[in-house]
């Protein structure tokens, strides 16, 4: 009996020609970044100075909705960050280092923290987790200070797992609400520095995010002109009590004549 056997015609290095069209041919899987994807996450990326974090995707609108699903999963996501570094090799790479060279505790820190640094005039400094209290551990994540004073003038949390809805979707979110509102009733006493939150979905938006960040520096700015006139007007006059001591002066040396 003979036996008929069919084969492919195969090249040079025993590769079927069949295999290699296979290769040219691969679909797309649903689960990679489309163009679309890569160019919208470029143009974000560039605004905000860092790639943005898989948890403002919820906050982008319709544009972004295939990156929120590609960002319920870690695999997909670094996926697309590896497809966005080789589209774009001249973008930020993602990571908690800033382009300064500063290390944040978490991207969004760092995101935040790109737009707050091209922005503080001379006579702030934007300093990273500055301690709010003596002989306890609390700490914000930056404060606009004035140079050489260790107490901010305002204060900076970043939300990096909820938008300003506050609506948690898991514990560890819950928990980060906690923290935030013992620190909101430690800022809310006497004598306290300013605060102000940015959440997810402002650094979702680059606008918005630089909006918030403009506002507290303005706040620190107008915090210092405060500062300043309440220690001129605490000061002495000098020249005021020597003119008074002087008039007395005179009146005396005429009433003996």
């Amino acid at each position: 009996m003979r036996y008929q056997t069919s084969r492919h015609h195969t090249g040079s290095h025993g590769v079927s020609r069949a295999t290699r069209r296979l290769r040219h041919t691969r679909r797309l899987s649903p689960w990679d970044a489309t163009d679309e994807d890569l160019q919208f996450m470029a143009t974000l990326t560039e605004r905000l100075g860092a790639p943005p974090v898989s948890t403002m995707m919820r906050y982008c609108g319709p544009e972004a909705r295939h990156l929120d699903q590609l960002g319920e999963s870690l695999g997909d996501w670094r996926r697309m960050l590896e497809a966005l570094a080789r589209r774009y090799p001249h973008l930020p790479r993602s990571g908690q280092r800033a382009s300064d060279g500063t290390t944040l505790d978490s991207a969004p820190e760092r995101i935040v923290w790109e737009t707050l640094v091209q922005m503080v005039p001379d006579e702030l400094e934007l300093c990273c987790h500055p301690l709010l209290e003596e002989g306890r551990y609390l700490r914000s994540d930056f404060g606009l200070c004035v140079p050489e004073e260790e107490t901010p003038l305002v204060c900076i949390e970043v939300m990096g797992m909820l938008g300003s809805d506050r609506i948690c979707r898991a514990d560890v979110e819950e928990a980060s609400l906690d923290r935030l509102a013992k620190k909101e009733d430690w800022f809310s006493q006497p004598d306290r520095p300013l605060l102000r939150v940015i959440w997810l979905d402002m650094m979702a938006h680059p606008d918005w995010l630089e909006a918030i960040c403009s506002e507290a520096i303005e706040a620190a700015v107008a915090q210092l002109v405060c500062n300043r006139k309440e220690r001129r007007t605490s000061v002495p006059d000098r020249s005021a009590r020597y003119g008074k001591q002087r008039s007395l002066s005179v009146s005396r040396w005429r009433a003996r004549e």
